[in-house]
């Protein structure tokens, strides 16, 4: 979910969007804190990449909520037979 940083009162509504995306982030900046240890600063956010119709970016810019249905499965399906084939042959 993402809320423009306007009053409520002029919110447009809520919408259903797909995420956009951005370039990649400024470089990790490397520095020290006040006691002299290491620490990094990670760059900002890339620019928008892709913000047309439908996604967070554009939903957000025309003052809407922004409602994007996320899923955290990181899996591979479509190469998991040819994995099992490799492991097949391991035994």
């Amino acid at each position: 979910m993402n809320v423009p940083d306007v009053p409520f009162a002029q919110l447009q509504g809520f919408s259903s969007t797909r995420l956009g995306f951005r370039h990649r982030s400024e470089h990790v900046v490397r520095a020290e804190d006040p006691r002299g240890r290491r620490v990094y600063w990670i760059g900002p956010a890339g620019t928008q990449q892709d913000a047309g119709p439908g996604t967070d970016f554009h939903a957000v810019a025309a003052g809407f909520v922004s409602v994007t249905p996320l899923q955290i499965d990181l899996t591979r399906h479509a190469i998991m037979p040819t994995v099992a084939t490799w492991l097949d042959g391991m035994s």
